[in-house]
Parts: C-alpha cells; structure tokens; sequence
C-alpha cells in the first residue's frame, strides 16, 4: 500500500480521538462543577428576556430607512429629470431662436438689394447660430448634471 494513504488515514484517525477527548473534557468541566449543568452558560448578547424587543425595534428601524432611501431616491430621480429638461429645453429653445434669426436675417439680405450691412448681418448670424455639436453637447451636459444629482 502506498506510505501516503497510511499516513493520511493515521493523520485522520488522531484528529478524530483529540476532538473526542476535547468534547469529554468539556463537558465533564461544566457538568460537573456546576448546579445547573449546561443551562447555566448565558447568552453572549446579554439578556435573553429582552431579545423580542430588541428584534421589533430592529425592524422598525429598518422599515423606517428603507422608506427615508425610497423617498430620497425618488427626490433625486424627479430634481434630476427637472434639471434634464430644464437644460434641455433652454438649448433647445437657442437653438430655435438663433435659426429663426438667421433665416430671417437671410430672408431680408434676398428680399432687398444686398447691403454691405444685411450681408455682414447674414453673416454674423450664421456665426451666432449654435452648431448640431454645441446642441449635443449642452445635452450630454444636462444628463452629466442629472447623473451628478443621482449620484451616479
């Protein structure tokens, strides 16, 4: 037979007689010493009388943070979503509004003899007007703000 299977099998067979004589000498130290046998080892907590109580008002108090974290994770959600389409909509509104005078500033400079001042205004319009780039940014900037008041 292999020398490894016999040392594993003596190595096994120590390890049960210790642990036996271990749990004997427990338990002859506390039966036999004390009157009340093994009913007298206390809790470690403390007193037992009192661990409904101290179970109930552990459930209380979880109940009472989950709804203060619902509620403020609801709060957070609603001012992230108002700052979204706060920022949104006032991009979006310069963008309309830059468009609009510049298509009028066009309309005018092809209506009427071109001037050096419609021109210089068609031009400076054109200059003003936000491109699709400055849009997608001013929104990826609105949900960075919304992401930031999330916590995200």
């Amino acid at each position: 037979m292999n020398n490894n299977v016999i040392k594993s099998v003596f190595f096994a067979a120590v390890v049960l007689v210790a642990g036996i004589v271990a749990m004997q000498v427990v338990y002859n130290n506390v039966s036999g010493s004390d009157a009340e046998g093994m009913a007298g080892i206390a809790p470690a907590a403390g007193m037992a009388e009192n661990m409904g109580d101290y179970a109930s008002d552990a459930m209380e108090n979880m109940t009472e943070a989950a709804g203060e974290a619902y509620d403020a994770t609801t709060e957070a959600a609603t001012d992230a979503m108002e700052a979204v389409e706060g920022t949104a909509g006032d991009a979006m509104e310069a963008v309309e509004e830059t468009a609009t005078d510049a298509a009028e500033a066009i309309e005018d400079a092809t209506t009427t003899t071109p001037s050096e001042e419609a021109v210089n205004a068609a031009e400076e319009a054109i200059e003003e007007a936000p491109s699709v780039e400055e849009a997608v940014e001013a929104t990826e900037e609105a949900g960075e703000e919304a992401q930031d008041k999330l916590g995200m």
